[in-house]
């Protein structure tokens, strides 16, 4: 399996050598003909409008070719949860490089530029924070191991085995074979019963 996902990574990073090529391709015949057709020299002031279209067109599929490289290397050792974050969190990073790109060719003011910026990182912070902080919890979980995949424990007022503990969620089969996804940065400050250890398990944990 890991195999396959390494070689969706692969054909996810060829995309984007394939689409950085054509958009510099693109670029420059856009410029050379500016340059050298003496019928296009009237419309000189649009070439900024022609490199700012194929700079955010081909520059968002190279986004997307990104993060579809980001969600299948975590996918390598990870749930789709996660991989999915992550995704999102390269996406919405990589728009707003773009976003500072396209500004810095239209000569955008500095204030609006900063302005730009500062929404960028607002919005990247509260997309990361969530994300990281469930990471980190389900980190913690598994060093500091208060229960295992097993063991039924009852926790926020849901009770059940638990089925696997993600790094972004715990999952717990409920007696009536539901299962419930639990997020772990719930977890961590919250009392645990253990009302039965799976066989095996050092109660020392």
């Amino acid at each position: 399996m890991s195999e396959d996902w390494s070689r969706k990574v692969r054909g996810d990073l060829s995309r984007v050598s394939v689409y950085i090529v054509l958009l510099a391709v693109l670029l420059l015949i856009a410029n050379f003909s500016f340059e050298t057709i003496p019928l296009l020299g009237p419309y000189s002031n649009y070439l900024v409008y022609i490199q700012g279209i194929l700079i955010a067109l081909l520059g968002y599929k190279i986004l997307g070719a990104l993060s579809q490289a980001v969600y299948h290397s975590v996918r390598r050792f990870s749930d789709h949860p996660t991989a999915a974050s992550m995704r999102t969190i390269a996406r919405i990073g990589g728009i707003a490089v773009l976003l500072s790109v396209l500004s810095s060719l239209f000569k955008v003011n500095p204030t609006a530029a900063l302005t730009i910026g500062s929404f960028s990182g607002l919005v990247v912070g509260f997309a990361t924070q969530n994300v990281l902080t469930q990471a980190v919890s389900g980190i913690f979980l598994a060093i500091s191991r208060p229960f295992q995949v097993g063991d039924d424990i009852t926790v926020l007022k849901y009770t059940g085995v638990v089925k696997d503990i993600r790094v972004m969620q715990t999952v717990l089969r409920t007696p009536d074979g539901k299962e419930v996804l639990i997020p772990n940065n719930k977890i961590v400050g919250e009392v645990i019963v253990i009302n039965q250890r799976e066989e095996g398990s050092s109660e020392d944990l």
